[in-house]
C-alpha cells in the first residue's frame, strides 16, 4: 500500500492567478480520493502533476513520505487513465490492456492473462478482445482505458474523469465494479469527476476545487453537512443549496421570505456586516402541514406562493420565487464574477414528498429547522455557522 501526499503545490500560470495554487493534500494508502469541482477547475493538472506530466512552480509530490520531484512519470510507477483513453490503435483490446504490465521485467505473462480477463469480464469487454480501437464506440474505449489501470500493478492509481463517456444506465455498474477492484486489492486511488453525486457516493474523501485551489477536503458526510464556504455549499447537492441574501438586525436575519432569529454567538460572528448569505438546503424545506413539519419545534417558518411545480417521481421541486433589492442583487452578481460560478437564483427551491397535493399558484407554509441553516459571510465567503 502506498501513500500520496501534496505539499504546498503550485503551478504559476500566464496570468495572475496560479493554475494550480498552494494545494496540500495526503491521501492515506488503500483509501480513494475523488476531486469534484467545475470544469477548468485545475482537477486534470493536478493529476498530471503527480504523475509527472506537469512540472510544478513550487512544492513537493510524496509517494510514500519520498519526494519525487525530480523523478520522471516511469520512475514513479503511477498507473492512470487518460481523459482521452490513451489507446493503442495498432493493438487489440487485449494487448491493450496487456500494455502497461507486461513492459515491466520479470512479470508472470499467465497471471496478466488471467487478470485481464478477469477485468474484461467486469467491464463488458470479453467479446471485444480482438478488436482493435477503430471498432470500438467511444464507451467501450473508455472502459478499455480504464480495464488496462487495473490491470496493472502499481503504487497509486489516478482516474481522469473515467467514466464519462458511459451512459447513465451502465456508468453506475462500471463505477461501481471499479471502485470494488480497487478496494479488495487496498490501492491507493485519486480520481476526478464533474459529478457531484459520484464523488459523495463513491470515495473514502472528497476534495472540492476551483480555480487551482482545494476549497475543502473531508468525507462525503462533512462537506455535506458542514460547508467550509459559500462555493462548496453551492457546488454539493442536487439541487445545490439554496443561497439567499439576509440582513442582520439585531439578533434577527431578515431574508426575503422569512426572518430567522439568531443567538449571541452567530451574532458576534457575524459582527458589523451589513449582509449575509443563508444557505438552505432544498430537502431541509418541510410543507407545515405535511411529513415531518408539525414535529419541528426551533423553526423558521414562512408562508408563500408556488411560482412553479417540478415532479421527479420519488419527490418533488417546489419553486418559491422571491424580490431582491437592487444594491443586494449588485452584491451578488459581484461575487458570483469573483467566484466564476453562478450561486444565486430569485428563487427558492423545496424539495418535497411527490404525494404532497401541489400546483403552481397555491399558498404553501414552509418551515425550516433553525439549526439546519448556514450563514456566510458574502465576501470571503467562510461559513459562519461552523464551530470555530
Amino acid at each position: 500500500m502506498t501513500s500520496i501526499e501534496l505539499r504546498h503545490l503550485t503551478t504559476d500560470g500566464p496570468g495572475e492567478r496560479p493554475l494550480l495554487d498552494d494545494i496540500t493534500l495526503t491521501v492515506p494508502s488503500g483509501s480513494t480520493l475523488a476531486i469534484t469541482g467545475p470544469a477548468g477547475a485545475g482537477k486534470s493538472r493536478l493529476l498530471r502533476t503527480i504523475v509527472g506530466l506537469e512540472e510544478q512552480t513550487s512544492g513537493d509530490v510524496l509517494i510514500d513520505d519520498i519526494v519525487v520531484n525530480a523523478v520522471d512519470p516511469r520512475g514513479r510507477d503511477v498507473s492512470m487513465v487518460f481523459e482521452d483513453y490513451a489507446l493503442h490503435p495498432h493493438l487489440d483490446v487485449f494487448d491493450n490492456l496487456a500494455f502497461s504490465s507486461v513492459l515491466r521485467k520479470g512479470v508472470d505473462k499467465d497471471a496478466v492473462s488471467d487478470r485481464i480477463h478477469e477485468v474484461a469480464e467486469l467491464l463488458a469487454l470479453t467479446d471485444l478482445l480482438d478488436l482493435r480501437p477503430a471498432d470500438l464506440d467511444e464507451p467501450q474505449r473508455q472502459r478499455v482505458a480504464l480495464g488496462r489501470s487495473l490491470v496493472r500493478d502499481a503504487t497509486v492509481y489516478l482516474f481522469d474523469a473515467p467514466f464519462t463517456a458511459q451512459s447513465e444506465r451502465v456508468r453506475a455498474h462500471v463505477r461501481s465494479v471499479t471502485m470494488q477492484w480497487q478496494a479488495e486489492a487496498s490501492r491507493t486511488s485519486i480520481f476526478t469527476t464533474n459529478h457531484v453525486e459520484e464523488a459523495l457516493s463513491t470515495a473514502d474523501r472528497v476534495a472540492v476545487m476551483h480555480q487551482g485551489f482545494i476549497h475543502q477536503v473531508g468525507t462525503p458526510r462533512e462537506l455535506y453537512d458542514q460547508p467550509a464556504n459559500m462555493f462548496v455549499a453551492g457546488f454539493l447537492g442536487s439541487p445545490p443549496m439554496n443561497l439567499v441574501p439576509a440582513i442582520p438586525m439585531g439578533q434577527q436575519l431578515v431574508m426575503p421570505l422569512a426572518t430567522m432569529l439568531i443567538d449571541d454567538d452567530l451574532a458576534e460572528r457575524i459582527g458589523e456586516r451589513s449582509v449575509v448569505v443563508a444557505g438552505i438546503r432544498p430537502e431541509h424545506c418541510l410543507d407545515a402541514t405535511g411529513p415531518g413539519g408539525p414535529a419541528v419545534s426551533d423553526r423558521v417558518e414562512f408562508t408563500t406562493r408556488i411560482d412553479d411545480i417540478e415532479w421527479r417521481g420519488s419527490s418533488q421541486f417546489a419553486y418559491l420565487g422571491y424580490d431582491i433589492e437592487p444594491e443586494i442583487e449588485a452584491v451578488m452578481g459581484e461575487v458570483e464574477e469573483l467566484l466564476e460560478f453562478d450561486l444565486f437564483q430569485s428563487f427558492l427551491v423545496a424539495q418535497l414528498p411527490a404525494e404532497s397535493a401541489l400546483r403552481p399558484g397555491m399558498s404553501i407554509r414552509v418551515v425550516v429547522p433553525r439549526q439546519r441553516i448556514h450563514v456566510f459571510d458574502p465576501e470571503t465567503g467562510e461559513n459562519l455557522t461552523l464551530p470555530r
